[in-house]
């Protein structure tokens, strides 16, 4: 009796030691991504000492890049405070990047289109119209699929 009662001891033990290990990794996670989102707005500071259209899409771009990182901390927060799993993060992320991506795109193509030789013919436009058509579709699928997410937790 006294060696199951020593054992179940020592597992208990062994298992809060592991969700403490875990606890501590999902913190320092964390705090890795805030000091990256803190480092990359800290880079971001300089372009905006000299805006040009240039400079003002890397800020942008890096400002949607922060926000993809802090959205990535809350599944981790909630994990930490024991709170339900819950993809609405997930769904910020993909949304974002899309629009990140999005404006990346035309930044580009904007940047190309003002070349002297360049043609504005659908054939150079085809490529690019596509690939935003396709991240406009995705973008509309997050939002519709966060708006069944939003009814799903309004029963519950």
């Amino acid at each position: 009796m006294e060696k199951k009662k020593s054992y179940f001891l020592n597992v208990k033990f062994l298992r809060q030691l592991l969700i403490g290990v875990d606890d501590l990794i999902h913190f320092a996670v964390a705090m890795v991504l805030a000091i990256c989102g803190g480092l990359i707005l800290i880079r971001t500071i300089p372009n905006l000492l000299h805006p040009d259209i240039k400079t003002l899409l890397h800020v942008l771009n890096d400002v949607l890049l922060v926000l993809i990182v802090t959205e990535l901390m809350w599944p981790i927060i909630r994990f930490l405070k024991r709170e339900p799993f819950t993809l609405n993060p997930f769904l910020y992320i993909g949304i974002i990047s899309c629009i990140r991506r999005i404006l990346l795109i035309e930044a580009e193509h904007s940047i190309v289109s003002q070349a002297a030789d360049y043609k504005a013919e659908l054939e150079n436009l085809w490529p690019v119209l596509a690939e935003m058509g396709a991240y406009v579709f995705i973008i509309l699928l997050l939002a519709v699929a966060l708006r069944i997410l939003a009814g799903c937790q309004e029963k519950a």
